[in-house]
């Protein structure tokens, strides 16, 4: 993790939040969703990890649509990037993955301080 790094994220996470989240509100399951998603990279790995939140067949078991953070991450990582799945992005990137990793990370730790600025909406199942 480099502060520096998360820095330099922060203000690219907060435009693509918003751009996203036009009201400055965010389902309340993000903040969750996000949170664990570090720890699962170190956990499980990158592949699995990408591979559990892009999972189509997880929308109904689940609050909210776990890919769009994903999704995110990878806006900020790579805007360019003509696909929106940061699982395939990973797979067929061609530079150092533990770089690319790293960055990843730093990016979603960005993301958890920029959701922090955003008014979180409770579900349905948490009022």
């Amino acid at each position: 993790m480099s502060k520096k790094s998360i820095e330099n994220y922060i203000p690219k996470a907060l435009k693509v939040l918003e751009e996203y989240y036009p009201n400055k509100t965010i389902p309340s399951a993000y903040n969750g969703y996000i949170s664990s998603f570090g720890a699962s990279i170190i956990q499980s790995g990158l592949l699995p990890t990408l591979a559990l939140f892009e999972n189509e067949n997880n929308k109904d078991k689940t609050k909210e649509d776990r890919s769009v953070l994903t999704k995110n991450i990878l806006k900020v990582l790579d805007s360019s990037y003509p696909d929106d799945s940061l699982l395939r992005y990973v797979i067929y990137h061609k530079g150092n993955r533990e770089i690319l990793k790293q960055n990843i990370l730093d990016i979603s730790i960005a993301l958890k301080l920029s959701i922090r600025t955003f008014k979180l909406e409770k579900g349905k199942d948490n009022e």
